[in-house]
């Protein structure tokens, strides 16, 4: 599983959504030495109805709100923990997840912008929901990865089963990418896509329909590493053979179509050149089941008074 694209995924689903009517600020919780206000909590959750509420007490009956704040706890324990254990994540961190992120989904930063405000949020928000899951992710890895015991064995039979993952594999590429934008993007995605089928050039169709800046290019991107790739793209580019091109690819951004130019293929990487990406990719899974066990030791530790 590509880490930093879930990472991406769970803050676009936890993330607020607009809202136009004005809620009243007021204290929901207290969570040690910490208050959280309904404003916080609205910025935390993307509630449902597009944020339209016609009073407070609708906003209080939204179940989206009551299953998160309990999160929204679990996540300010987490930042309290932080503190204690002297765990930082800077801004430099931060913009070099993000850059990996358009990395995978080969988009721009005004696609990124572009998305964020589709789905109302500020991109102040999405900058700091990412610190928010380094910083967790952070604490796990300094509390409960040295619980975490893996065996060599472990790390050979997970480097065995999964060996087609370590295959250092470049791909050049050209790209129609349609954003989600436009109104018709999906209508405009077919259009190009039945013009390549009829045999119209790829780089005339990307300079037509493309909205990424290399469609100038005639939709070239360059080599791009397997590894860097979204998941549903790498998946798209399997078995295709230089100057073959996808079907239609929808992401959270838009519409891909993507040529294959050039295929470099390298060898498999060695299971001492991986061993410790492997142990960390184990203790990650691991350490998900043990986080709940951890959770709940912090709550019992902790005074925490919910007002709703």
């Amino acid at each position: 599983m590509n880490i930093v694209l879930s990472v991406f995924f769970l803050i676009l689903s936890l993330l607020p959504g607009s809202a136009r009517g004005e809620i009243v600020d007021r204290v929901i919780a207290i969570v040690n030495d910490d208050i959280i206000t309904l404003k916080e909590l609205e910025k935390y959750v993307r509630v449902e109805k597009e944020g339209q509420y016609v009073s407070i007490n609708e906003y209080f009956r939204n179940v989206k709100m009551k299953e998160r704040i309990d999160v929204f706890i679990d996540d300010m324990l987490v930042k309290q923990q932080a503190k204690k254990l002297k765990i930082e994540v800077f801004d430099k961190d931060v913009e070099l997840i993000i850059e990996n992120i358009k990395r995978q989904n080969l988009i721009t930063e005004l696609d990124l912008k572009e998305q964020l405000a589709k789905e109302n949020i500020s991109y102040k928000d999405f900058f700091e929901g990412i610190r928010t899951n380094t910083v967790r992710s952070r604490v796990l890895a300094r509390v409960i990865a040295p619980e975490v015991t893996v065996s060599e064995s472990t790390l050979k039979e997970y480097y065995t089963k999964n060996i087609e993952e370590f295959k250092s594999e470049e791909y050049k590429l050209q790209q129609i990418f349609i954003s989600i934008q436009r109104d018709d993007s999906q209508k405009r995605s077919i259009i190009a896509y039945d013009l390549l089928k009829s045999g119209k050039p790829f780089e005339a169709v990307a300079k037509e329909y493309s909205d990424e800046p290399s469609g100038a290019q005639g939709g070239d991107i360059g080599f791009v590493k397997g590894e860097e790739l979204m998941p549903v793209l790498r998946q798209a580019l399997r078995g295709l053979l230089p100057g073959m091109y996808t079907s239609v690819i929808r992401t959270p951004y838009g519409f891909h179509i993507l040529r294959l130019v050039e295929q470099k293929k390298g060898e498999i990487l060695s299971f001492e050149a991986l061993k410790d990406k492997i142990h960390q990719r184990i203790v990650q899974i691991e350490g998900e089941k043990k986080y709940k066990e951890y959770i709940q030791k912090l709550r019992k530790s902790s005074y925490i008074e919910v007002k709703i």
